[in-house]
């Protein structure tokens, strides 16, 4: 099964409202021992932690003793899926790390992401990418939060490759089919820099 979550669906609304990182969502998490517990969530990528609210008491858990949560995102009216998974930080040294499962297949999609500020213009129209300002100034120049993604493929043999963003990189974590990838990509004009299409191109991957 794929599941494909898409940052354009984000309103214009958002802009005076919280990232998701800050709202609780409704959900259900699996911890490494197996219980299912479900509850209210919110999810926190910096400190790889869960809080989950489940109307009695108010629990945390990290990526150490969880193993997957759910959560229905009203800021896009989906499903979202996150689960822990092992990292190779170092040679043959892999930690659990916090994904969001973007792709499920053959090659699986996952992302992390993060808020940042960035300084734009005074004459800057927000877009949708934008959720709210931060009330600072310098000169002609004001600063947005936004949510930065990076993104990661997983392997059918569990190994995940952080990707940069370089066509030349897709082609290798690809290589099993470059050649119709290497077509697909050159047909369909796929730009990198947009989530839409490495998800495109990774769906269209893992059907042919």
């Amino acid at each position: 099964m794929n599941k494909v979550f898409f940052i354009l669906l984000f309103p214009l609304n958002m802009l005076a409202q919280q990232f998701p990182s800050d709202m609780w969502h409704p959900g259900q998490l699996v911890t490494k021992g197996g219980d299912t517990i479900k509850g209210d969530l919110k999810y926190d990528f910096d400190n790889q932690s869960i809080q989950l609210d489940d109307g009695k008491t108010l629990k945390a858990y990290n990526v150490n003793n969880l193993y997957f949560f759910e959560i229905f995102d009203e800021t896009i009216n989906d499903y979202r899926q996150f689960y822990s998974l092992l990292y190779e930080i170092s040679y043959n040294y892999r930690v659990p790390v916090l994904f969001e499962m973007v792709i499920e297949g053959e090659l699986s999609l996952l992302l992390r992401e993060k808020i940042v500020a960035e300084s734009v213009s005074n004459n800057y129209f927000p877009s949708y990418y934008s959720y709210s300002m931060i009330p600072r100034y310098q000169n002609n120049y004001s600063y947005i939060n936004k949510i930065k993604y990076d993104y990661f493929f997983l392997n059918p043999k569990g190994k995940i490759y952080k990707f940069s963003g370089k066509k030349r990189e897709l082609f290798q974590i690809m290589d099993k089919k470059s050649k119709e990838i290497k077509e697909y990509f050159n047909d369909k004009k796929i730009n990198l820099k947009k989530m839409v299409d490495i998800v495109k191109v990774t769906n269209y991957y893992n059907k042919i």
